[in-house]
């Protein structure tokens, strides 16, 4: 996001800071993103669920940067500032339709009324060490998002960030509580810590503890009232020139307290949580005379369901906030079906959690895709993904789908791009035993200043 700073007299005119303030900046962003949306055969089943229309996401912040808090301390800085987003659907304010509504649930509002996305005050070289501090409505994402990430929505609560003595570690730690839904009250609590190692490439250990009161089901099938399940991954980054690759893995352990008593558990046993899943992402960068750098990647995600061996273990992975959404439509592998390694458009049952059959547990996707060298500046990217579940507990049929995707896209400088996108869908027989087909097709606007 470009920005524009204004020196010590417009600082000194419009806030009341000291003097020791006055070589701090103000940093003003903008962003707005237009799309023009239409999906085709959303439920995979007749009568087919088709959907046009225009979503907008839009942000506006204001941040002073390096305040000094104290004359006779440089290197003790503060920043201060508020962001605002506002998401939604031209000429609607009603509740969105099924199945944008479950992913309109992770904002605040959304009828393009802005919300408070960032209000936080952050402090660097923290009480004279070197660590950052963060206090307030924030964004955050653990390791690759596997984990946690506020998706644009914010958390409210406290981030430390800071070098170790040795290795050139860093280590952080961090508490939450993400805002409610707009359908449930707050009953969800965030915490843990990060460690950093850099060798040849970067490792990141990661520890997400969440204490969850909200009513809910099992991937199992089992009401419960509260919840406390532990993630653990490890993660690893390279760049070595032409090379990228990012991974990583992680485990899900932790308990649930039954509502009560049931036929499938008349005991009323605690539900344990089992589950593990895996992502992995690598790009090859190759330059080529005279016509520029073409790109090939590779993708694989993958996320454990439940085994039906029996309803008292539930080994589905599914943290409540890991990164799946990107204003109104969703962040995934393909543009249709948007799969993370817990859930996706899956059609007809997309009431449940995983947006799956009930019978059908965990994702797994391959992806590969390229994108050749532009030409006079238009950027065209082929993707191609296979979609299958980790588990089928009603029979042996595990392919949910494959897609294609295709995209062409124009940036003029950093301030402006557009991209127009079509992507195509068929079913598998674990979603839709007549393989039905869907579409969707994007144009998008995107201005940054």
């Amino acid at each position: 996001m470009t920005r524009t700073r204004w020196r010590t007299v417009a600082l000194a005119a419009l806030f009341p800071f000291p003097a020791s303030a006055y070589a701090s900046t103000l940093d003003v962003g903008t962003f707005y993103r237009m799309r023009a949306l239409s999906y085709s055969n959303l439920d995979l089943q007749d009568p087919r669920n088709n959907h046009s229309f225009i979503s907008q996401n839009a942000q506006l912040s204001v941040f002073v940067k390096g305040i000094l808090p104290q004359a006779d301390a440089p290197d003790q800085t503060m920043d201060v500032g508020i962001a605002l987003r506002g998401i939604g659907v031209a000429g609607s304010s009603t509740t969105l339709p099924s199945p944008f509504d479950t992913v309109g649930q992770n904002y605040p509002n959304t009828s393009f009324v802005p919300f408070l996305e960032s209000a936080y005050v952050r402090m660097h070289q923290a009480l004279g060490y070197p660590v950052q501090a963060t206090f307030g409505q924030q964004p955050f994402s653990l390791g690759s998002g596997l984990l946690l990430a506020d998706d644009n929505a914010g958390f409210a609560g406290v981030h430390l960030i800071g070098s170790l003595p040795f290795w050139e570690m860093k280590a952080g730690g961090f508490i939450f509580q993400p805002r409610n839904s707009q359908s449930s009250a707050n009953g969800l609590m965030v915490y843990g810590f990060t460690l950093e190692l850099p060798t040849d490439g970067v490792w990141q250990l990661n520890e997400l503890v969440e204490k969850d009161k909200h009513p809910q089901i099992t991937g199992s099938g089992l009401p419960v009232n509260e919840a406390t399940r532990y993630f653990t991954s490890m993660r690893y980054q390279i760049n070595a020139g032409p090379f990228v690759f990012d991974g990583e893995a992680a485990i899900q352990r932790g308990s649930a307290h039954p509502a009560g008593p049931s036929p499938a558990n008349p005991n009323g046993t605690r539900v344990l949580y089992m589950g593990d899943a895996q992502v992995a992402r690598a790009k090859w960068r190759q330059s080529f005379a005279k016509i520029g750098e073409g790109i090939a990647r590779v993708t694989f995600a993958r996320g454990s369901g439940y085994s039906g061996k029996t309803i008292t273990t539930d080994e589905t992975f599914f943290p409540s906030h890991g990164h799946r959404f990107d204003g109104l439509e969703r962040s995934g592998s393909g543009d249709f079906f948007g799969a993370t390694p817990y859930d996706a458009f899956g059609g007809k049952s997309s009431s449940t959690a995983s947006g799956l059959p009930m019978t059908v547990h965990g994702i797994q996707t391959v992806g590969l895709g390229f994108t050749p060298p532009a030409y006079r500046g238009v950027t065209f990217d082929f993707d191609y993904f296979l979609f299958q579940a980790d588990r089928n507990t009603a029979g042996a049929d595990r392919t949910l789908g494959r897609e294609m995707d295709f995209r062409l896209r124009y940036n003029f400088r950093d301030k402006l791009s557009f991209s127009l996108a079509y992507a195509t869908f068929t079913a598998g027989k674990a979603l839709s035993p007549s393989s039905s087909n869907a579409r969707k097709y994007t144009f998008e606007a995107v201005g940054r200043f």
